[in-house]
């Protein structure tokens, strides 16, 4: 029976083996860097992975994107974004993928609430005061130069939250956000867009959001609201397109929501 046991155990093993092997794995065209970068504002590491499509030189017309979650996201963008460089319907890319995922509830959240330690605004400082200048200086990129901001999750609910900050000093003016965590203590990020309407008259960014048509009543209706709201703010110089990932729960639309977004912030 222990031999039986140990075959089958063995079998399994060798199929997904061969299933694994058999997926082909993302064609990324360029290159594909990894440092390590030491907050001083957070006290922690962040593994950073950078993709740079071919022709990539730091000229201003080049384009910067910062993906959240990067353990799980930058290979499937940087492929992404690897395709659209091939066809022409992208200028060359700076794909910057940040990692120290087991941290996610820490920074991504704006509050202390059940599932977050509240860490928004110091991972905003960060990516503001420290990693944009090391990129900056390590890829010759242009000081006024912004970036795209993608986050998926509670990386949704802080692409808002970044977008809602000062537009002055803010690194970004591209956004996408897929199924956010609208729910996140009680709705607090509406009251960051409702802060932010009430001290200014415009908001010159670009923004795509999705969320999948299979999230639930509370997720869908949230979505429903800030695209509302956003649309009624009557901002002259606000972008936006917001999309249902029809047939699809949480898990699954996040690589229909980088594709869309994408294809709607570079469209030609």
């Amino acid at each position: 029976m222990k031999k039986t046991f140990l075959q089958f155990i063995s079998l399994t093993l060798l199929i997904i083996s061969i299933t694994s092997c058999s997926k082909d794995d993302p064609e990324i065209i360029g290159t594909t860097t990894e440092f390590t970068i030491k907050s001083s504002i957070i006290n922690d590491d962040y593994p950073i992975s950078v993709y740079q499509s071919p022709l990539y030189n730091g000229n201003p017309n080049n384009e910067i994107i910062i993906v959240l979650d990067g353990e799980l996201h930058f290979t499937e963008i940087a492929s992404i974004i690897s395709e659209k460089a091939a066809n022409g319907n992208i200028a060359p890319t700076l794909v910057v993928g940040i990692g120290n995922l087991k941290e996610r509830n820490r920074d991504y959240t704006p509050t202390i609430y059940e599932h977050g330690e509240g860490g928004a605004e110091n991972f905003y400082n960060f990516l503001k005061d420290e990693l944009t200048p090391q990129l900056t200086t390590r890829y010759n990129i242009q000081s006024t130069q912004k970036a795209t901001l993608i986050g998926y999750s509670f990386g949704g609910l802080f692409t808002h939250y970044a977008m809602f900050q000062n537009r002055s000093d803010n690194p970004f003016n591209k956004f996408i956000s897929g199924g956010c965590s609208f729910w996140y203590d009680s709705g607090v990020i509406f009251e960051y867009e409702k802060n932010y309407a009430s001290n200014n008259t415009d908001l010159d960014v670009k923004f795509y959001s999705g969320m999948g048509s299979l999230e639930g009543g509370v997720s869908l209706g949230s979505f429903a609201e800030m695209t509302n709201r956003l649309t009624g703010r009557k901002y002259s110089r606000f972008q936006m397109k917001t999309e249902i990932i029809k047939k699809h729960g949480h898990s699954g639309a996040d690589n229909i929501t980088f594709k869309n977004g994408l294809n709607y912030l570079y469209e030609n």
